[in-house]
């Protein structure tokens, strides 16, 4: 006869005790699996051309990734499309629209018919260049004037989720610039609306793309760009044009930050919410990253050796004089085409004079 064996019962006890520990533990991993959302997000410039562009990736997919995985049921896959890869400048706004991208980071001077408005702040030549101000105040008038952001919906297919300046424009060139006399005859590129600066200087404008600006600077087809410091100092363009002049043509509105309402309503009300804060945090937060990374470019510049030079109060006045009357022109085009265009201007002169900036020329509407 076998001889009948039992457990005793003081381990039996254990072993439950193990398996009710080991089920416990499980019922939360089980519970932390996370539902997968795909979003496509995506802009025409290269990541690495600076912290304007950067911010994208650095500051609101990360925040997003993070906040949506820690507080919801839900996690974030993103397919990053920059530098192009799937919209190119100018066709961002349509990529959005068409659900090629699910967020679209819309650069306002790439789309100057179906934006004209939103590019008021390159119509208002030698605005404030403080980014952080310039920001407060676009947010008030994107408020007070509707149209701003519901043509995004109406139009175009998308919610417009935050606005954002860029760093005001200056001048590098491959010769001395400390009066308008010195531009003379002189080649100088620009981009979009920023060619209206140069036309009464003398200079002759040249709409270029900066990824040829080191090789034109080079065989001379041009001798100058009005473009950002940190594009300068990231294409190392002192090399070959060692002039850096401080004009300050102002930190204009720039960007919007779009998603796709098919997208938007297919999500959960609290990735939505994130999503929504994520957005105004990318304004927030990159405008500090953005005028920090602008100074260190200034200090890179002098570092690479160039000469810079801050242009006179008078030489800037004597510039804002001898253009035409740009804000005037173009809020009577926005007029023309159904849109507020003259109120909008006027406000937005109005509000960098009461924050105390002073224009070099006093901007009328008659």
């Amino acid at each position: 006869m076998f001889e009948r064996k039992f457990f005793p019962k003081s381990l039996f006890l254990l072993l439950i005790l193990i398996l009710t520990v080991v089920l416990t533990a499980a019922g939360p991993a089980l519970a932390k699996d996370k539902q997968t959302i795909r979003l496509k997000i995506g802009m025409a410039k290269p990541i690495q051309a600076g912290k304007a562009f950067a911010i994208i990736r650095d500051i609101f997919v990360a925040e997003v990734s993070q906040r949506v995985e820690k507080e919801t049921d839900h996690k974030i896959e993103w397919m990053e499309a920059y530098g192009g890869t799937v919209a190119k400048d100018g066709e961002v706004l349509e990529a959005v629209q068409m659900g090629l991208l699910d967020i679209g980071y819309v650069i306002y001077p790439f789309e100057p018919a179906k934006l004209f408005l939103h590019n008021f702040g390159y119509f208002v030549p030698f605005s404030s260049p403080d980014m952080s101000l310039v920001k407060d105040i676009t947010n008030r008038l994107f408020t007070e004037f509707p149209v701003m952001t519901q043509v995004f919906e109406k139009e175009y297919g998308q919610k417009m989720l935050s606005t954002i300046p860029g760093a005001s424009y200056q001048m590098i060139t491959t010769f001395p610039v400390k009066t308008l006399d010195d531009l003379q005859g002189k080649k100088i590129a620009a981009a979009g609306p920023n060619l209206i600066v140069l036309q009464p200087t003398g200079a002759v404008p040249v709409q270029s793309a900066i990824g040829e600006g080191y090789t034109s600077f080079k065989t001379g087809v041009y001798q100058g760009w009005l473009i950002l410091e940190t594009i300068m100092a990231g294409l190392k363009w002192p090399e070959v044009a060692p002039y850096v002049t401080i004009i300050d043509l102002g930190a204009p509105p720039a960007v919007a930050l779009t998603i796709n309402l098919k997208t938007w309503n297919g999500l959960p009300e609290a990735v939505r919410k994130i999503i929504a804060e994520s957005g105004r945090l990318l304004a927030d937060q990159g405008v500090k990253d953005v005028t920090a990374e602008t100074l260190m470019a200034r200090e890179v510049l002098k570092k690479m050796g160039a000469q810079i030079y801050v242009l006179p109060k008078e030489e800037r006045e004597k510039w804002a004089r001898a253009l035409p009357n740009v804000p005037a022109q173009k809020a009577k085009e926005a007029d023309a085409k159904g849109l507020p265009g003259t109120p909008l201007f006027k406000k937005y002169i109005e509000l960098q004079e009461k924050a105390g900036y002073v224009f070099p020329r006093r901007w009328t509407f008659d």
